[in-house]
């Protein structure tokens, strides 16, 4: 049997309805981790950022242990409440990889910075922005994108504020700006989208 070749408008089509479907698994699914590794990383900065100010000793650094306890935790529960997925598109596999890259990078950093001296809460705040930016760009969502880019902007008064108590603010202003916002505009159009294809469905 001879297989029938798409044309080109079919072949737009098809890439455009997995955009489509792969930005509806990002609104409806993806806010609810943005928040979580947004806020566990904000909390987790502002009682460092406490710490090292009235106890001035490096061993609260060793608080951001905390993160991946949360996050870990957290995800967790989150994969038993989302939604489920419609339709697992390529762009989605993409995204997992993304993140994947990134958090397995931003750990070896992280562990780094315990043996060596390097600037780590801009290369981190780097990293995770970079993530949520080609989140945006691969799925069109734009919070996500300027969230992103913006992160990254940000990150760079951490050089320029290398002073471990402003920095950690300033780290900490980053995931709010990047992941924060974002997640919480991602979680309201997740449910409007929602809301529309349950009424396209009982429609047709």
């Amino acid at each position: 049997m001879e297989k029938k070749q798409m044309t080109e408008k079919e072949s737009l089509e098809l890439i455009s309805q997995m955009i489509q479907n792969s930005k509806r698994n990002v609104s409806n699914n993806a806010g609810g981790p943005a928040l979580l590794w947004g806020y566990a990383t904000v909390i987790t900065s502002i009682l460092i950022y406490f710490g090292w100010k009235y106890l001035q000793t490096p061993v609260v650094m060793f608080g951001w242990f905390l993160i991946p306890v949360i996050g870990g935790i957290g995800m967790f529960i989150l994969n038993k409440r989302e939604q489920p997925v419609l339709v697992k598109t390529f762009l989605d596999r993409v995204i997992n990889y993304i993140w994947i890259v990134f958090g397995l990078v931003g750990g070896a950093f992280s562990i780094s910075a315990f043996l060596f001296q390097i600037p780590i809460l801009f290369i981190i705040g780097v990293l995770m922005s970079a993530g949520i930016t080609l989140t945006g760009c691969v799925t069109n969502f734009k919070p996500y994108t300027i969230g992103g880019i913006a992160g990254i902007a940000v990150s760079f008064l951490c050089l320029v504020f290398p002073q471990p108590a402003v920095s950690l603010l300033i780290f900490a202003g980053v995931f709010v700006i990047g992941m924060i916002v974002p997640g919480h505009i991602a979680n309201g159009s997740g449910k409007s989208e929602f809301i529309n294809l349950k009424t396209e469905v009982n429609q047709s």
